[in-house]
């Protein structure tokens, strides 16, 4: 079988520069073996809500029908490209609602067996690459040191277990010539389909 790539887009533009960078990212992917999903969050209508109560519980999240079919993709995947715009230091809202809702304990991660002093579960991930294209207006050094970036690194994506984690970013954005973001694009394109040979070449060896 082909490796899976579940492609997560964030944005609610369908003619925004993030959309391009999706299309870049697809026609990458489309010139190696890879079997590619493309979840559009706004699109679909993504709930982003998370609601935690006495009668919704964390610790139920694993079991919440809506979210089933997200979640499915994610066990099934051998990897996940995140394609979003970077908005107040962060994730937009709608994707952190996607990461809150759907990496849950039982799947993305366990305590299972840990006993009741562990800090750091068994990141059920394991296996499975994780890569960002996003773009920022920040200029490069700080895009470059960006604390945001680092504190989701560590706390949602090594802590799952996800390895390797890769980010491809274009900063400065609204100081960008259209020449330099048409550039940017082939190098997403050429990205896309260097992670997906090497998927693939796994998958083979």
């Amino acid at each position: 079988m082909p490796p899976k790539v579940l492609v997560v887009y964030c944005h609610s533009n369908p003619e925004s520069f993030t959309h391009a960078v999706l299309e870049a990212v697809t026609a990458g992917l489309a010139t190696t073996p890879c079997e590619v999903e493309v979840v559009d969050l706004y699109a679909e209508g993504f709930d982003p809500v998370l609601l935690v109560d006495a009668q919704h519980r964390r610790r139920d999240l694993d079991k919440v029908e809506a979210t089933a079919r997200y979640r499915a993709q994610l066990a099934a995947c051998d990897a996940v490209v995140f394609v979003y715009p970077l908005w107040w230091g962060g994730f937009p809202a709608m994707l952190k609602g996607y990461l809150d809702r759907t990496f849950v304990s039982g799947l993305t991660y366990s305590f299972a067996g840990r006993g009741p002093r562990a800090v750091f579960p068994a990141g059920l991930m394991r296996g499975k690459a994780a890569y960002f294209f996003y773009t920022l207006d920040s200029p490069r050094l700080v895009a470059w040191l960006d604390p945001g970036w680092f504190g989701a690194y560590a706390s949602i994506f090594w802590y799952c277990g996800f390895a390797p984690v890769r980010r491809y970013y274009l900063p400065r954005l609204k100081l960008t010539s259209p020449e330099a973001r048409a550039r940017w694009l082939v190098k997403v394109r050429g990205r896309a389909a260097a992670l997906g040979a090497r998927l693939a070449r796994r998958r083979a060896g």
